[in-house]
């Protein structure tokens, strides 16, 4: 394991950073981790710092409430020009078009979900109908029944004044 020591300035506090076989690690002991700059003054400009620096407040990890300001660029600056100003447009396209796929595929789920939907309506409004013709039904059952029960009524009347 080779280990080289340097110094990196970031916002005038100096933070010792030893390489182990490739990986950054400074004085929070913890490994760098190497991202990927997209801003228009550096597309595609590889760059080294802590894990710390990204932990905020919010984390539930209390023992990483701190935040470390290493950083150290990987790659060297890339000259102004065509090359840079392409890829930062080219990048612009990429996330345009995950932009647009990621909407498609919302627009398909909406599709789907409201396909699902009037499913679910047709079956409420086939439930609704079969209940009110229930109902229908049940009244004419009533009347029937009613009907029978006057005409009980006036045979046991009948029957009950000629005795």
């Amino acid at each position: 394991m080779s280990l080289s020591s340097s110094t990196s300035r970031n916002q005038l506090q100096v933070t010792h950073v030893q390489s182990q076989e490739g990986v950054k690690v400074c004085d929070c002991v913890v490994p760098a981790k190497e991202r990927t700059c997209w801003k228009i003054t550096n597309p595609k400009r590889r760059f080294w710092n802590c894990q710390n620096s990204m932990v905020g407040p919010d984390s539930l990890d209390f023992d990483k409430l701190r935040k470390c300001s290493f950083f150290e660029w990987k790659d060297e600056e890339q000259a102004d020009g065509y090359y840079k100003n392409l890829l930062y447009s080219l990048k612009q396209k990429l996330d345009a078009k995950d932009e647009l796929s990621e909407m498609n595929k919302l627009r398909r789920r909406i599709a789907k979900v409201e396909f699902l939907l009037s499913q679910e309506q047709y079956k409420v409004a086939k439930s609704e109908k079969e209940v009110h013709d229930a109902r229908k039904a049940i009244g004419r059952y009533m009347m029937i029944v009613a009907l029978l029960f006057a005409c009980l009524a006036l045979c046991v009347l009948k029957l009950g004044g000629s005795m």
